[in-house]
This record gives C-alpha cells, structure tokens and sequence, in this order.
C-alpha cells in the first residue's frame, strides 16, 4: 500500500473526485430505479428495472476498485469515504475525504473511524506531509 503525502494525496483527489461524482451520479439514479421497481408490477418491466440496476451497481464497484488502484482506501459509500495511508511522527494515520469536502482537510489515527477526525493544521509541523 502506497505511503502518501499530504501534497501527494491531494494531487490524486483531482483524479479521483470526477470519479467520486459519477458514483454520486450513479447512487442517485439507483435509488429512483429502486424506487420505480418497488412501484412497479408489470413483470417485464420489473425484469428490464432489475437488469438496469445490476448494471448500475456494476458500473460502481468498477469507479471504487479505480478508486482502490490509484491508492485510496474506501472507508465508506454513503457518504463515499476514502482514506489515504500516510505518515506523521514515525506513526502511520489515514489522511480522510469525504465526498463533500472540496480537498482533503482531517487525519484520523489507523484504529480510529471518522468519528476521530482531526484537522490536517495538526500535522503542519511535519515536513513529511508538506
């Protein structure tokens, strides 16, 4: 797993946020043709909604598993979460997006979730992340 830096994480988050919103895109539509198949009881259409959704989904895991080849680690899907492994203080920690965030702005510690977010100001004192 690739060690990155702060600058390091945040030049691949330019790769990785058109692709963060075509999952958003995707999980919107998702949940409308969720919607139409629950609605919906002409068999053919429910078969013609479910072949769609399987592809959507699809469509998805591929965007996460891009996601996980340039580095990032999913931490979640709703909201979309992904971690980023680096290093402070001769520790490792997680550098953390979310999918909502304009860049990445918190760490967190390996053993802590999202919940233990804390500003990336914290880490300005090592060189190692700037």
């Amino acid at each position: 797993m690739k060690v990155f830096t702060l600058r390091e994480a945040r030049e691949l988050l330019v790769k990785i946020k058109p692709i963060a919103e075509d999952i958003r895109y995707k999980k919107d539509e998702l949940r409308k043709l969720y919607e139409e198949l629950s609605a919906q009881e002409d068999e053919l259409e429910q078969m013609y909604l479910k072949t769609r959704i399987k592809e959507i989904e699809a469509q998805i895991k591929r965007h996460l598993a891009r996601i996980e080849e340039l580095g990032g680690v999913i931490k979640g899907i709703e909201p979309l979460l992904v971690d980023f492994l680096s290093e402070h203080e001769g520790r490792y920690i997680w550098l953390c997006w979310k999918e909502d965030e304009e860049t990445i702005m918190y760490w967190h510690e390996l053993n802590e979730g999202f919940a233990g977010r804390r500003p990336v100001e914290e880490l300005e004192e090592s060189e190692k992340l700037f």
